[in-house]
């Protein structure tokens, strides 16, 4: 009997599940063979058969698969040392045209690399080494296309139509890495088929550097696809070489790649199609399709769509859940076309539910243009969550001088539609109604700075429309941010009349708690949040967090005050120790998602801009004081929904030319940039800092 091992092919399907079939074999068939009597015994041979047969294949697709060298590598044997990193060793390629042309990674040829070595294994050229120049790229699948001069045709392998894939079946991993004289296979089975969002299989097979480049083939020795180090980012692996010899490998069907082939051999850099949008949810996998917000200028944009928009189905596939819609997304380049169809609900009369269903066309594109903010300048009131957010929505206060406040727009007044026209739709102009800020700063993250709007208010029972257009986010705190709390609550003297506390946010898995500045409960008012990285040091105590507590419970923000693991120094394995201060305090008290910032001094301030890195767009805001930004900072271009607000300050002014750089770099990326234009000093300026916390809110 042959023993194999199977794994569910539903979805979802986690990319590290299978089952043992020698387990389902022995509990469901054995008992009952043995009760028969009718086990036919099991032929001695069967394992040399078995051999024989692995051995066959992969005698099939041998010659085309060739060994790939850096230009200048010339070692042989070193394939059992390769690291996984690209260009550190030899790795392997497929022949997919007689007359030169063939396949490998960019693990083999880098995107610096300008040639690169084959080695070819069939006939009369074995052995053969030539120089191979580089065509085209294909760089969501990680593929690159070689040319070799040849004038004897090269063997092409038989490849298999995806169809015909069968979770389960044999699978043979067949490199040339190790030796150009002989090739190196792993066995297993085909444990996904669709898998990498849609752009590869999946293989039990060991699959490392040693046969990146080479040929994943069936029983019959017909190639399935080329093996390649994808990205297991479901997984938090994005590299696409974390997993080798981890029996999950992943493979590019060959039938994908034949598809555009052409295209490869014209020279072009294939690059993922980018649609231009941000999802409602953070929940990729299970959430409902629905958009947040459509980057100005994007194909999504252009091609009608807009916040609030539920897609429901793509390029003729069902979509219920964000995941489907990214299989259906990712293995597109840009150029394609899809067929996209949205619910959306109706803007005016009918039952809450009513919604018309529309069909939309779209064109992807390689990149989008820089995102910048833009605002009308009200700042809305505080909610809980923006899941869960007020309804209707309540002008907190207006940005002094901002197109708002010039237009009309009061402390009180409620924002019940906007009605927008923009050149991405004709100039056609819709009326949407606003349940949530959540829903108004999806729709003006989408729209061009300068564009034209005009909002309908409730004031004292009475409604009226306002014209206004959007302006650049500002960045710089106004003079005068209105405190959430009265400030006659607060005794001059610096005593905290409504009970402000210091304590510890213990959690039974957090071993070094951290301090927080807590202002009293109110129902109507959740918190701002505020985590600030001092000096480095194992204990924070008390005497720092009091120097919060006045600024804390004018604006009722939380001040989370962690301390480092290393006395010395901040470390990224401090960020999991953040994350679980920020969980326990959402277990005690409701914050507001939209009011969210970090900030720090000195080597705190640098590592205040890492945790923003690492938290993504659940921060809002990053405030560095006598610092600039790390010298490794990776700075992103922005996104709709994922603009955070960064302000330098610095003891004296003669220091704020440190940040000139830094700014000229984050402007350059889409980031608002505040420089505080007064001296700080020695002391934390605290007032200041609350008050940014809550202008952080600013739509």
């Amino acid at each position: 009997m042959i023993f194999t091992r199977i794994s569910d092919a539903g979805i979802p399907q986690h990319p590290f599940m299978h089952i043992d079939f020698r387990i389902v074999t022995a509990v469901l068939f054995c008992p009952l063979l043995v009760a028969v009597g009718a086990v036919a015994a099991v032929p001695d041979t069967l394992p040399l058969d078995e051999e024989m047969a692995f051995r066959s294949a992969a005698n099939r697709v041998a010659d085309s698969v060739v060994r790939i060298e850096a230009t200048g590598e010339t070692a042989e044997g070193l394939g059992a040392a390769v690291e996984a990193r690209p260009g550190s060793g030899p790795s392997s390629g497929i022949i997919v045209d007689s007359d030169g042309w063939i396949l490998t990674t960019s693990f083999a040829v880098p995107q610096d690399a300008k040639e690169a070595i084959v080695i070819l294994s069939s006939g009369t050229v074995q052995g053969t080494r030539k120089i191979a120049k580089i065509f085209g790229r294909d760089l969501g699948r990680e593929l690159v296309l070689l040319k070799v001069e040849t004038s004897t045709p090269l063997p092409v392998p038989e490849w298999v139509p995806r169809k015909e894939l069968v979770v389960g079946q044999w699978t043979i991993a067949v490199g040339r890495a190790l030796s150009s004289t002989a090739p190196s296979l792993a066995v297993g089975i085909l444990s996904a088929t669709n898998r990498a969002w849609g752009k590869a299989v999946q293989t039990d097979a060991a699959v490392s550097p040693t046969n990146y480049g080479g040929a994943l083939i069936d029983i019959k020795g017909r190639v399935i696809g080329i093996l390649a180090p994808l990205p297991a980012d479901t997984a938090g692996m994005n590299l696409g070489t974390e997993l080798y010899d981890s029996g999950i490998g992943f493979a590019v069907p060959l039938e994908d790649v034949i598809r555009v082939l052409p295209r490869l051999k014209k020279g072009e850099r294939l690059t993922p199609g980018i649609l231009g949008i941000s999802y409602r949810s953070r929940d990729l996998f299970t959430a409902e399709a629905i958009i947040a917000t459509c980057h100005g200028g994007s194909p999504a944009a252009q091609a009608g769509l807009r916040a609030g928009d539920t897609i429901i189905a793509a390029n003729g596939c069902p979509v219920t859940r964000i995941a489907e819609l990214r299989h259906v997304l990712a293995p597109h380049y840009a150029g394609d076309t899809l067929e996209l169809v949205v619910d959306r609900r109706l803007k005016d009369g009918g039952a809450p539910n009513d919604s018309q269903r529309l069909t939309k066309r779209v064109t992807l594109v390689t990149s989008l243009p820089v995102w910048k903010r833009g605002v009308i300048g009200i700042v809305p009131a505080r909610t809980g969550s923006e899941a869960t957010a007020t309804n209707p929505l309540t002008v907190a206060w207006v940005w002094p001088d901002g197109p708002a406040a010039k237009a009309g727009v009061v402390a009180g007044d409620v924002i019940e539609s906007i009605a927008s026209s923009s050149p991405d739709t004709d100039n056609q102009s819709d009326v949407l109604a606003i349940d949530s800020s959540a829903t108004l700063a999806g729709i003006i993250s989408g729209m061009h700075i300068g564009q034209s709007l005009e909002i309908t208010i409730l004031r004292d029972g009475k409604r009226s429309s306002l014209k206004m257009a959007t302006a650049p986010m500002p960045n710089a705190v106004p003079a005068a941010v209105p405190t959430v709390r009265p400030a006659d609550q607060i005794n001059l003297a610096g005593q905290i009349a409504d009970k402000t506390t210091v304590s510890k946010l213990e959690l039974a898995e957090v071993a070094r708690p951290a301090l927080v500045v807590l202002p009293a409960e109110s129902s109507k008012n959740p918190l701002g949040v505020l985590v600030y990285f001092g000096v480095p040091h194992s204990a924070t105590e008390q005497k720092e967090a009091a120097a919060w507590k006045t600024a804390a419970a004018l604006y009722n923000v939380a001040i989370v005050l962690p301390e480092s693991g290393d006395p010395q120094r901040w470390s990224r394995e401090d960020i999991a120790g953040v994350a679980r201060s920020l969980n326990a305090l959402r277990s005690r008290r409701s914050i507001d998602p939209t009011r969210v910032g970090v900030a720090g001094r000195g080597a705190g301030a640098a590592f205040a801009w890492v945790v923003a890195e690492a938290f993504g767009p659940s921060v809002r805001g990053a405030a560095l004081l006598d610092s600039a930004l790390p010298r490794q900072a990776t700075v992103a271009p922005t996104e709709p929904g994922q603009a955070c607000w960064v302000l330098f300050g610095f003891s004296t002014k003669k220091d704020a030319v440190k940040a000139d750089a830094d700014r000229k770099r984050l402007e350059s990326a889409g980031y608002p940039v505040g420089i505080i234009d007064t001296e700080i000093g020695t002391s934390i300026p605290t007032d200041l800092l609350c008050a940014w916390v809550e202008a952080l809110g600013v739509l």
